[in-house]
Protein backbone atom coordinates (compact mmCIF):
# COMPACT_ATOMS: atom_id res chain seq x y z
CA UNK A 1 0.00 0.00 0.00
CA UNK A 2 1.61 3.31 -1.01
CA UNK A 3 0.12 5.43 1.33
CA UNK A 4 1.36 3.12 4.55
CA UNK A 5 4.41 5.66 4.96
CA UNK A 6 1.97 8.95 4.36
CA UNK A 7 -0.38 7.87 7.39
CA UNK A 8 2.47 6.94 9.78
CA UNK A 9 3.92 10.93 9.58
CA UNK A 10 0.36 12.18 8.80
CA UNK A 11 -1.67 10.52 11.63
CA UNK A 12 1.27 11.33 14.59
CA UNK A 13 1.73 15.25 13.52
CA UNK A 14 -1.84 15.69 13.36
CA UNK A 15 -2.82 14.14 16.26
CA UNK A 16 -0.20 15.78 18.00
CA UNK A 17 -1.22 19.36 16.57
CA UNK A 18 -4.22 19.11 17.78
CA UNK A 19 -3.55 17.97 21.52
CA UNK A 20 -1.25 21.17 21.70
CA UNK A 21 -4.68 23.24 20.86
CA UNK A 22 -6.90 21.42 22.85
CA UNK A 23 -4.21 22.41 25.59
CA UNK A 24 -4.08 25.80 24.87
CA UNK A 25 -7.99 25.97 24.58
CA UNK A 26 -8.37 24.03 28.21
CA UNK A 27 -5.23 26.79 29.70
CA UNK A 28 -7.53 29.72 28.26
CA UNK A 29 -10.47 28.37 29.86
CA UNK A 30 -8.51 27.95 33.05
CA UNK A 31 -6.64 31.13 32.45
CA UNK A 32 -9.13 33.37 34.80
CA UNK A 33 -8.33 30.22 37.62
CA UNK A 34 -10.93 28.27 39.64
CA UNK A 35 -12.60 31.05 41.62
CA UNK A 36 -12.74 33.58 38.42
CA UNK A 37 -14.04 31.63 34.97
CA UNK A 38 -14.33 33.42 32.41
CA UNK A 39 -17.61 32.53 31.47
CA UNK A 40 -18.51 34.60 34.54
CA UNK A 41 -17.40 37.49 33.17
CA UNK A 42 -20.55 38.62 31.21
CA UNK A 43 -22.81 37.90 34.33
CA UNK A 44 -20.03 40.20 36.95
CA UNK A 45 -20.64 43.10 34.47
CA UNK A 46 -24.42 42.58 34.66
CA UNK A 47 -24.45 42.03 38.41
CA UNK A 48 -24.22 45.91 39.50
CA UNK A 49 -27.12 46.69 37.55
CA UNK A 50 -29.24 44.06 38.61
CA UNK A 51 -28.02 44.48 42.47
CA UNK A 52 -29.74 48.40 41.43
CA UNK A 53 -32.97 47.25 39.95
CA UNK A 54 -33.16 44.74 42.99
CA UNK A 55 -33.20 47.63 45.78
CA UNK A 56 -35.33 49.79 44.03
CA UNK A 57 -38.23 46.86 43.46
CA UNK A 58 -37.87 46.03 47.38
CA UNK A 59 -37.84 49.69 47.99
CA UNK A 60 -40.92 50.13 46.00
CA UNK A 61 -42.56 46.76 46.16
CA UNK A 62 -41.87 44.83 49.20
CA UNK A 63 -40.68 41.18 49.05
CA UNK A 64 -42.88 40.25 46.36
CA UNK A 65 -41.78 42.52 44.48
CA UNK A 66 -38.64 41.43 44.90
CA UNK A 67 -39.47 37.57 44.90
CA UNK A 68 -40.50 37.85 41.12
CA UNK A 69 -37.58 39.74 39.82
CA UNK A 70 -35.43 37.37 41.17
CA UNK A 71 -37.26 34.39 39.68
CA UNK A 72 -37.44 36.20 36.10
CA UNK A 73 -33.85 36.79 36.17
CA UNK A 74 -32.73 33.74 37.36
CA UNK A 75 -31.94 30.62 34.78
CA UNK A 76 -33.03 27.52 35.19
CA UNK A 77 -29.63 25.35 36.45
CA UNK A 78 -27.83 28.49 35.24
CA UNK A 79 -28.12 31.27 37.94
CA UNK A 80 -29.89 32.09 40.96
CA UNK A 81 -29.80 35.43 42.78
CA UNK A 82 -29.93 36.50 46.42
CA UNK A 83 -30.63 40.04 48.13
CA UNK A 84 -29.13 41.03 51.67
CA UNK A 85 -29.23 43.35 54.29
CA UNK A 86 -27.05 44.87 56.28
CA UNK A 87 -27.33 42.38 58.74
CA UNK A 88 -26.68 39.37 56.02
CA UNK A 89 -30.86 38.93 56.22
CA UNK A 90 -31.81 37.26 53.38
CA UNK A 91 -34.73 39.14 51.95
CA UNK A 92 -36.47 37.86 49.05
CA UNK A 93 -37.36 33.89 50.93
CA UNK A 94 -35.35 31.91 48.33
CA UNK A 95 -33.94 28.80 48.96
CA UNK A 96 -30.24 29.09 49.63
CA UNK A 97 -27.27 26.52 49.45
CA UNK A 98 -25.71 25.80 53.12
CA UNK A 99 -22.83 27.31 52.03
CA UNK A 100 -24.28 30.29 50.52
CA UNK A 101 -23.67 33.22 53.17
CA UNK A 102 -20.27 32.03 53.97
CA UNK A 103 -19.74 32.22 50.14
CA UNK A 104 -21.19 35.78 49.66
CA UNK A 105 -18.95 37.01 52.39
CA UNK A 106 -15.91 35.35 51.08
CA UNK A 107 -16.57 37.51 47.56
CA UNK A 108 -17.03 40.55 49.80
CA UNK A 109 -13.65 39.75 51.08
CA UNK A 110 -11.99 39.17 47.62
CA UNK A 111 -12.81 42.01 44.94
CA UNK A 112 -16.64 40.43 44.87
CA UNK A 113 -16.60 36.90 43.50
CA UNK A 114 -15.76 33.65 45.52
CA UNK A 115 -16.02 30.38 44.54
CA UNK A 116 -18.60 28.06 45.95
CA UNK A 117 -19.60 24.44 46.37
CA UNK A 118 -21.36 24.20 43.42
CA UNK A 119 -21.10 27.60 41.85
CA UNK A 120 -19.38 30.71 41.19
CA UNK A 121 -20.44 33.48 43.82
CA UNK A 122 -20.74 36.89 42.43
CA UNK A 123 -21.83 40.10 44.72
CA UNK A 124 -22.42 43.89 44.63
CA UNK A 125 -22.51 45.76 47.98
CA UNK A 126 -24.90 49.19 47.17
CA UNK A 127 -26.44 51.87 49.33
CA UNK A 128 -29.84 53.28 48.79
CA UNK A 129 -31.26 56.53 49.11
CA UNK A 130 -31.71 56.31 52.17
CA UNK A 131 -28.89 55.20 53.00
CA UNK A 132 -29.65 51.49 53.81
CA UNK A 133 -26.85 49.18 52.76
CA UNK A 134 -27.71 46.09 50.64
CA UNK A 135 -25.35 43.10 49.38
CA UNK A 136 -26.77 41.66 46.13
CA UNK A 137 -25.90 38.14 45.70
CA UNK A 138 -25.73 35.50 42.52
CA UNK A 139 -24.22 32.26 41.92
CA UNK A 140 -23.59 30.92 38.66
CA UNK A 141 -23.08 27.48 37.44
CA UNK A 142 -20.66 26.39 34.85
CA UNK A 143 -22.55 25.93 31.41
CA UNK A 144 -22.12 22.34 29.38
CA UNK A 145 -18.62 21.78 27.76
CA UNK A 146 -19.09 22.87 24.63
CA UNK A 147 -20.86 25.94 25.71
CA UNK A 148 -18.02 27.20 28.07
CA UNK A 149 -15.74 27.68 25.20
CA UNK A 150 -16.56 31.03 23.39
CA UNK A 151 -17.79 30.82 19.68
CA UNK A 152 -14.43 32.22 18.74
CA UNK A 153 -12.55 30.26 20.74
CA UNK A 154 -14.46 27.35 19.10
CA UNK A 155 -13.77 28.70 15.32
CA UNK A 156 -9.94 29.49 15.93
CA UNK A 157 -9.73 25.65 17.35
CA UNK A 158 -11.34 24.66 14.13
CA UNK A 159 -9.66 26.37 11.76
CA UNK A 160 -6.67 25.55 13.30
CA UNK A 161 -7.26 21.67 13.27
CA UNK A 162 -7.91 22.70 9.22
CA UNK A 163 -5.43 24.59 9.12
CA UNK A 164 -2.75 21.63 10.75
CA UNK A 165 -4.40 19.02 8.99
CA UNK A 166 -2.94 20.55 6.13
CA UNK A 167 0.20 21.72 6.95
CA UNK A 168 0.64 17.88 8.31
CA UNK A 169 -0.56 16.41 4.44
CA UNK A 170 1.71 18.59 2.51
CA UNK A 171 4.51 17.61 5.06
CA UNK A 172 3.52 14.18 5.15
CA UNK A 173 3.44 14.09 1.04
CA UNK A 174 7.17 16.62 1.42
CA UNK A 175 8.86 13.67 2.93
CA UNK A 176 6.95 10.20 1.15
CA UNK A 177 7.08 11.27 -2.35
CA UNK A 178 10.93 10.99 -3.08
CA UNK A 179 11.02 7.89 -0.73
CA UNK A 180 8.31 6.56 -2.93
CA UNK A 181 10.56 7.16 -6.25
CA UNK A 182 13.13 5.59 -4.38
CA UNK A 183 11.14 2.50 -4.10
CA UNK A 184 9.83 3.04 -7.40
CA UNK A 185 13.29 3.37 -9.48
CA UNK A 186 14.55 0.36 -7.35
CA UNK A 187 11.81 -2.23 -8.52
CA UNK A 188 12.56 -0.63 -12.04
CA UNK A 189 16.21 -1.27 -11.68
CA UNK A 190 15.62 -5.07 -10.29
CA UNK A 191 13.20 -5.69 -13.19
CA UNK A 192 16.11 -4.30 -15.04
CA UNK A 193 15.55 -0.93 -16.22
CA UNK A 194 19.13 0.63 -15.77
CA UNK A 195 18.27 3.89 -16.42
CA UNK A 196 15.94 4.48 -14.06
CA UNK A 197 16.41 6.88 -11.72
CA UNK A 198 14.64 8.55 -8.19
CA UNK A 199 15.69 12.53 -8.74
CA UNK A 200 13.40 14.64 -10.99
CA UNK A 201 15.47 17.19 -12.99
CA UNK A 202 15.14 20.59 -11.99
CA UNK A 203 14.64 19.92 -8.03
CA UNK A 204 15.50 22.90 -5.89
CA UNK A 205 15.62 20.35 -2.73
CA UNK A 206 18.49 20.34 -0.20
CA UNK A 207 18.31 17.68 2.81
CA UNK A 208 19.25 14.68 3.86
CA UNK A 209 16.56 12.97 1.60
CA UNK A 210 17.83 14.57 -1.03
CA UNK A 211 21.40 13.80 -0.57
CA UNK A 212 20.02 10.07 -0.29
CA UNK A 213 18.13 10.37 -3.91
CA UNK A 214 21.49 11.60 -5.39
CA UNK A 215 23.30 8.90 -3.71
CA UNK A 216 20.90 6.61 -4.86
CA UNK A 217 21.00 7.45 -8.51
CA UNK A 218 24.41 7.86 -8.68
CA UNK A 219 24.48 4.06 -7.45
CA UNK A 220 22.12 3.40 -9.89
CA UNK A 221 24.50 5.20 -12.52
CA UNK A 222 27.80 3.04 -11.18
CA UNK A 223 25.57 -0.01 -11.11
CA UNK A 224 24.60 0.54 -14.98
CA UNK A 225 28.24 1.42 -15.77
CA UNK A 226 29.31 -1.84 -14.35
CA UNK A 227 26.68 -4.18 -15.84
CA UNK A 228 27.84 -1.96 -19.06
CA UNK A 229 31.31 -2.78 -18.33
CA UNK A 230 30.64 -6.28 -17.85
CA UNK A 231 28.90 -6.84 -20.78
CA UNK A 232 31.66 -5.05 -23.03
CA UNK A 233 34.03 -7.23 -21.25
CA UNK A 234 32.74 -10.52 -22.11
CA UNK A 235 32.12 -9.43 -25.30
CA UNK A 236 35.44 -8.02 -25.90
CA UNK A 237 36.29 -11.63 -24.62
CA UNK A 238 34.73 -13.62 -26.78
CA UNK A 239 36.05 -12.01 -29.78
CA UNK A 240 39.38 -11.25 -29.01
CA UNK A 241 39.65 -14.79 -27.82
CA UNK A 242 37.85 -16.17 -30.57
CA UNK A 243 40.84 -14.78 -33.58
CA UNK A 244 43.45 -16.79 -31.88
CA UNK A 245 41.34 -19.91 -31.25
CA UNK A 246 40.13 -19.81 -35.18
CA UNK A 247 43.96 -19.42 -36.28
CA UNK A 248 45.01 -22.48 -34.10
CA UNK A 249 42.21 -24.51 -35.08
CA UNK A 250 42.82 -23.44 -38.75
CA UNK A 251 46.37 -24.42 -38.73
CA UNK A 252 46.18 -27.70 -36.50
CA UNK A 253 43.84 -28.77 -39.61
CA UNK A 254 46.53 -27.89 -42.17
CA UNK A 255 49.31 -28.86 -39.97
CA UNK A 256 47.72 -32.58 -40.42
CA UNK A 257 48.31 -32.82 -44.15
CA UNK A 258 50.95 -30.39 -44.42
CA UNK A 259 54.39 -31.94 -45.71
CA UNK A 260 57.08 -31.62 -42.43
CA UNK A 261 58.57 -28.02 -43.49
CA UNK A 262 55.31 -26.29 -44.02
CA UNK A 263 53.96 -28.76 -40.75
CA UNK A 264 56.76 -27.40 -38.57
CA UNK A 265 55.89 -23.72 -39.60
CA UNK A 266 52.40 -23.94 -38.67
CA UNK A 267 53.48 -25.50 -34.92
CA UNK A 268 55.79 -22.51 -34.89
CA UNK A 269 52.45 -20.56 -35.57
CA UNK A 270 50.44 -22.30 -33.29
CA UNK A 271 52.86 -21.91 -30.58
CA UNK A 272 52.68 -18.01 -31.34
CA UNK A 273 49.06 -17.38 -31.21
CA UNK A 274 49.33 -19.97 -27.56
CA UNK A 275 51.20 -17.40 -26.50
CA UNK A 276 49.62 -14.25 -27.74
CA UNK A 277 46.06 -15.88 -25.92
CA UNK A 278 48.13 -16.74 -22.87
CA UNK A 279 48.97 -13.33 -22.54
CA UNK A 280 45.72 -11.63 -23.13
CA UNK A 281 44.04 -14.46 -20.49
CA UNK A 282 46.98 -12.93 -17.80
CA UNK A 283 45.98 -9.02 -19.05
CA UNK A 284 42.10 -10.10 -18.62
CA UNK A 285 42.98 -11.96 -15.13
CA UNK A 286 44.38 -8.77 -14.39
CA UNK A 287 41.71 -6.49 -15.41
CA UNK A 288 38.81 -8.73 -13.41
CA UNK A 289 41.05 -8.92 -10.04
CA UNK A 290 41.84 -4.80 -10.07
CA UNK A 291 38.01 -4.16 -10.53
CA UNK A 292 36.79 -7.14 -7.79
CA UNK A 293 39.36 -5.96 -5.43
CA UNK A 294 41.05 -9.42 -5.20
CA UNK A 295 44.51 -7.67 -5.44
CA UNK A 296 45.52 -6.64 -1.24
CA UNK A 297 47.68 -3.85 -0.67
CA UNK A 298 50.93 -4.55 -0.12
CA UNK A 299 53.39 -2.58 2.71
CA UNK A 300 56.60 -1.61 0.62
CA UNK A 301 58.37 1.15 -0.25
CA UNK A 302 59.00 1.31 -3.94
CA UNK A 303 61.54 3.93 -5.19
CA UNK A 304 59.19 5.99 -7.97
CA UNK A 305 62.24 6.57 -10.21
CA UNK A 306 63.62 2.73 -10.16
CA UNK A 307 60.12 1.97 -11.40
CA UNK A 308 59.72 4.63 -13.97
CA UNK A 309 63.62 4.24 -15.04
CA UNK A 310 63.25 0.41 -15.59
CA UNK A 311 59.88 0.89 -17.82
CA UNK A 312 61.51 3.71 -19.76
CA UNK A 313 64.74 1.29 -20.46
CA UNK A 314 62.18 -1.04 -21.89
CA UNK A 315 60.78 1.21 -23.75
CA UNK A 316 63.43 2.21 -25.58
CA UNK A 317 64.69 -1.25 -26.42
CA UNK A 318 60.79 -2.05 -28.41
CA UNK A 319 61.42 1.84 -29.43
CA UNK A 320 64.46 0.83 -31.52
CA UNK A 321 62.45 -1.43 -33.70
CA UNK A 322 60.45 1.78 -35.16
CA UNK A 323 62.94 4.44 -34.98
CA UNK A 324 60.88 6.22 -32.03
CA UNK A 325 63.02 8.34 -30.14
CA UNK A 326 62.44 8.94 -25.62
CA UNK A 327 62.94 11.58 -24.31
CA UNK A 328 62.75 11.49 -20.80
CA UNK A 329 64.14 13.80 -18.32
CA UNK A 330 64.86 12.68 -15.44
CA UNK A 331 65.80 15.85 -13.80
CA UNK A 332 63.22 15.58 -10.50
CA UNK A 333 63.44 14.31 -7.08
CA UNK A 334 64.26 10.65 -5.75
CA UNK A 335 60.39 9.45 -4.50
CA UNK A 336 59.31 6.81 -2.44
CA UNK A 337 56.11 5.19 -2.71
CA UNK A 338 53.91 2.52 -0.82
CA UNK A 339 52.77 0.21 -3.33
CA UNK A 340 52.91 -3.22 -5.67
CA UNK A 341 56.05 -2.39 -7.59
CA UNK A 342 55.13 -4.91 -10.55
CA UNK A 343 51.52 -3.10 -10.85
CA UNK A 344 52.73 0.20 -11.24
CA UNK A 345 55.82 -1.30 -13.63
CA UNK A 346 53.12 -2.77 -15.82
CA UNK A 347 51.16 0.37 -15.95
CA UNK A 348 54.00 2.13 -17.11
CA UNK A 349 54.79 -0.23 -19.55
CA UNK A 350 51.81 -0.36 -21.19
CA UNK A 351 51.22 3.83 -21.49
CA UNK A 352 54.84 3.44 -23.03
CA UNK A 353 53.66 0.51 -25.74
CA UNK A 354 50.50 2.81 -26.49
CA UNK A 355 52.47 5.54 -27.01
CA UNK A 356 55.44 4.38 -28.97
CA UNK A 357 52.87 2.26 -30.79
CA UNK A 358 50.54 5.19 -31.97
CA UNK A 359 53.86 7.58 -32.45
CA UNK A 360 54.22 5.48 -35.58
CA UNK A 361 57.86 5.01 -37.34
CA UNK A 362 60.94 7.93 -36.40
CA UNK A 363 58.19 9.42 -33.69
CA UNK A 364 58.61 10.88 -30.36
CA UNK A 365 57.39 9.95 -26.70
CA UNK A 366 58.20 12.21 -24.06
CA UNK A 367 58.50 11.24 -20.57
CA UNK A 368 58.37 14.15 -17.49
CA UNK A 369 58.02 13.98 -13.90
CA UNK A 370 56.58 17.07 -11.79
CA UNK A 371 56.42 16.95 -8.05
CA UNK A 372 54.08 19.16 -6.15
CA UNK A 373 52.39 18.90 -3.09
CA UNK A 374 53.25 15.37 -2.40
CA UNK A 375 52.12 14.45 -5.48
CA UNK A 376 53.75 12.86 -8.52
CA UNK A 377 52.58 13.69 -11.84
CA UNK A 378 53.83 11.73 -14.62
CA UNK A 379 53.39 13.03 -18.15
CA UNK A 380 53.39 10.59 -21.48
CA UNK A 381 53.17 12.15 -24.65
CA UNK A 382 53.31 11.34 -28.23
CA UNK A 383 53.43 12.67 -31.20
CA UNK A 384 50.76 10.45 -32.91
CA UNK A 385 47.21 11.48 -34.19
CA UNK A 386 45.86 11.33 -31.15
CA UNK A 387 41.98 10.53 -30.55
CA UNK A 388 38.51 12.00 -30.80
CA UNK A 389 37.33 13.88 -27.67
CA UNK A 390 34.35 11.79 -27.61
CA UNK A 391 36.90 9.13 -27.15
CA UNK A 392 38.66 10.49 -24.21
CA UNK A 393 36.34 9.52 -21.37
CA UNK A 394 36.16 5.77 -22.68
CA UNK A 395 40.25 4.54 -22.97
CA UNK A 396 40.32 3.47 -19.91
CA UNK A 397 37.67 1.36 -20.46
CA UNK A 398 38.21 -2.60 -20.89
CA UNK A 399 38.09 -4.13 -24.22
CA UNK A 400 37.40 -0.29 -25.53
CA UNK A 401 39.52 0.69 -29.13
CA UNK A 402 39.26 3.66 -31.11
CA UNK A 403 38.40 1.61 -33.97
CA UNK A 404 34.62 0.59 -34.24
CA UNK A 405 35.48 -2.54 -36.62
CA UNK A 406 37.70 -3.69 -33.63
CA UNK A 407 40.50 -5.11 -36.28
CA UNK A 408 43.54 -6.64 -34.57
CA UNK A 409 46.01 -5.28 -37.50
CA UNK A 410 47.53 -3.38 -33.63
CA UNK A 411 47.83 -6.71 -32.09
CA UNK A 412 46.34 -5.04 -28.98
CA UNK A 413 43.10 -6.34 -26.56
CA UNK A 414 41.98 -3.16 -25.30
CA UNK A 415 43.08 -3.96 -21.77
CA UNK A 416 46.20 -1.91 -21.62
CA UNK A 417 44.98 1.34 -20.59
CA UNK A 418 41.87 -0.63 -18.36
CA UNK A 419 45.20 -2.04 -16.40
CA UNK A 420 46.82 1.48 -16.12
CA UNK A 421 43.33 2.54 -14.61
CA UNK A 422 42.95 -0.15 -12.09
CA UNK A 423 46.76 0.37 -11.42
CA UNK A 424 46.49 3.55 -10.90
CA UNK A 425 43.20 3.77 -9.37
CA UNK A 426 44.72 0.95 -6.64
CA UNK A 427 47.72 3.26 -5.72
CA UNK A 428 44.75 5.97 -4.82
CA UNK A 429 45.95 7.86 -7.69
CA UNK A 430 44.48 9.44 -11.39
CA UNK A 431 45.21 8.96 -14.65
CA UNK A 432 43.70 11.47 -17.39
CA UNK A 433 44.35 11.67 -21.44
CA UNK A 434 43.79 14.68 -23.13
CA UNK A 435 44.65 15.18 -26.95
CA UNK A 436 47.87 17.74 -27.78
CA UNK A 437 47.54 20.27 -30.37
CA UNK A 438 48.34 19.97 -33.16
CA UNK A 439 48.36 16.27 -32.84
CA UNK A 440 49.21 13.86 -30.37
CA UNK A 441 47.65 12.66 -27.38
CA UNK A 442 48.88 13.07 -23.33
CA UNK A 443 48.04 10.49 -20.75
CA UNK A 444 48.45 12.10 -17.32
CA UNK A 445 49.15 10.12 -13.98
CA UNK A 446 48.57 11.60 -10.56
CA UNK A 447 50.31 9.56 -8.14
CA UNK A 448 51.30 10.47 -3.57
CA UNK A 449 54.31 9.68 -2.71
CA UNK A 450 55.41 8.95 0.90
CA UNK A 451 58.77 10.64 0.71
CA UNK A 452 61.00 13.59 -0.86
CA UNK A 453 64.92 13.11 -1.43
CA UNK A 454 66.58 15.70 -2.27
CA UNK A 455 67.84 14.54 -6.21
CA UNK A 456 71.85 15.58 -7.19
CA UNK A 457 72.66 17.99 -9.25
CA UNK A 458 70.71 18.24 -12.40
CA UNK A 459 71.22 16.75 -15.60
CA UNK A 460 69.59 16.96 -19.36
CA UNK A 461 67.34 15.22 -20.83
CA UNK A 462 68.22 11.41 -22.17
CA UNK A 463 67.07 11.25 -25.78
CA UNK A 464 67.30 7.21 -26.97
Amino acid sequence: MKSRLFWKIFLPFWILQTCIMLFLAYRVHASFGPDRPWWVQPERRAVPVLARYATWRYSTRGQDGLRELLHDIALEKRSAYWLFDDHMTELSGFWMPPDAKESVQRALRSEGIARGRNGTFIVEKLTNDKGRVFVFAGEFFAPPLLNQLPVSMLVAILFSSLLTSLLCAVLAQYLTRPILRLRDAAHAIARGNLEARAGLSGSTRRDEIADLVKDFDTMAGEIRDLVESNKRMLMGASHDLRSPISRIRVALSLASTAPEPERQELLDRIEVELLRLNGMIEQILTVARIESGQIKPVSSQISLNQVIGEAVEDARFEASQSNVEIVYDENWSELTMTGEENMLRSAFENVLRNAIFYSGDSGRVEISVAVADGLANISVRDNGPGVPEAALPKLFNPFYRVDDARNTSTGGTGLGLSIVSGAVKFHNGRVCAHNLQPHGLEILIELPVAATVESPAPRSPVVG
